[in-house]
């Protein structure tokens, strides 16, 4: 599977000056509603914060519509400043709220390990998920609420306010048939709530930060001794599901093919590996309507379209393979809104049907060719939803 990049380098730092200057330039908080016919009230707001890419809803097999997004945050203040928390807001109400050890584990400052604290100048990530009952009318806009405390305190600077407001995409999500067939496929490094392999990727592509993965699965398969590996985890043969066809989740065109890529020998990832080889040999279907399907690390030599072509829904595309960024056979799969595997962001999707048996809690150890430690809930069939991280799943 895909490990978590490095986070890109810091922001530089910028220098807040207590003048008049600084109070025309810095940018204006959005605090509680004005009344009628005030001003909004103008505060300095040390650390700046936008939404990367506007949320997008998807109905998962929890029975629930998850929000997932990414905020985007930069400490213009010269002092160090730690976060306390990141709160959600819809139409005033709290519906999120990330804090303390819980806000460590889903932030990223540029140039450092996951964590609270910014340096001065210096950016960081922050992974959202916030969740509706499936039946819950979903909101129209969010909004932010952002405590912080400074190292060197300011009294011109605010220390609780709102950011990064944002709209909220409330169309339902695609429904694609499954990209493989069969039981005991494991949904590895998938959404929503935790920072996962996919889940904690915000590359810097193209001079902008873009989250193509924010909804990609891994997909590995189980034997029927509940292991991924069946003798040496470090021969490619040694997984019975290498060599399983890849099939098209939806009609449309194809518009990336990438093939003769060497197979990455299991057990390790290649090095200096760069960005348009990360998904190894792989194809990218047009779906229509900004949707986008990307299926990677095929087999070398497998893929059965061209550039150009026509597919269907069900038609075979290659056979999963190990090409690329990659240690151990999978699909990748993901929706992204271009045609661009890494220049784009993540949309979310559903599949048409899918049966829940369990739920794998040892997955580093299972890739190392343990056998699966499996929680027993939950269980079911399902239609039209997303299956969640580390769930297994028979198509």
């Amino acid at each position: 599977m895909e490990p978590v990049p490095p986070p890109i380098n810091n922001l530089p730092g910028v220098k807040l000056r207590a003048s008049i200057l600084s109070l025309a330039v810095a940018l204006a908080a959005l605090g509680a509603a004005p009344a009628a016919g005030a001003a909004p009230k103008e505060v300095l707001t040390p650390v700046i914060a936008r939404v990367i890419a506007t949320p997008e809803a998807v109905l998962a097999d929890d029975g629930r519509r998850h929000l997932a997004y990414e905020l985007e945050l930069a400490n213009r203040a010269p002092s160090k400043i730690t976060l306390r928390s990141i709160q959600t807001l819809a139409g005033g109400r709290v519906v999120g709220s990330l804090a303390g050890a819980r806000l460590a584990e889903m932030m990223v400052p540029y140039g450092s390990s996951n964590g609270r604290e910014l340096a001065g100048g210096q950016g960081a990530y922050v992974v959202m998920d916030v969740s509706f009952p499936a039946k819950a009318k979903l909101p129209r806009r969010i909004v932010h609420r952002i405590s912080i405390v400074e190292s060197d305190p300011s009294p011109a600077n605010a220390h609780r306010y709102l950011a990064a407001p944002s709209p909220v995409i409330r169309r339902p999500a695609v429904v694609l048939a499954p990209p493989l067939r069969g039981p005991g496929w494991v949904v590895a490094n998938g959404c929503c709530a935790d920072f996962t392999a996919h889940r904690g990727t915000v590359l810097p592509v193209n001079g902008a930060n873009h989250v193509a993965e924010r909804f990609a699965i891994d997909f590995v398969q189980l034997t029927a001794a509940n292991r991924i590996v069946d003798g040496a985890p470090d021969l490619l043969s040694s997984y019975p599901y290498f060599g399983a066809t890849v099939y098209s989740a939806s009609k449309g065109r194809v518009v990336g093919v990438v093939d003769g890529i060497p197979e990455t020998p299991a057990g390790s990832f290649p090095k200096n590996i760069g960005a348009a080889e990360a998904g190894g040999n792989h194809v990218v279907v047009d779906m229509g309507h900004g949707r986008f399907a990307f299926y990677a690390h095929l087999q070398p030599g497998s893929i059965m379209v061209r550039k150009g072509q026509r597919v269907q829904t069900g038609q075979p595309l290659g056979l999963l393979g190990n090409s690329g960024n990659s240690d151990a056979p999978h699909l990748h799969f993901h929706v992204m809104d271009g045609p661009l595997p890494l220049a784009s962001n993540g949309m979310p999707y559903r599949f048409t049907g899918f049966a829940v048996r369990g739920r794998v809690t040892n997955l580093d150890a299972l890739t190392a060719g343990a056998v699966a430690a499996i929680d027993p809930k939950p269980v079911g069939p399902h239609r039209r939803q997303l299956p969640l991280d580390l769930q297994i799943i028979d198509f």
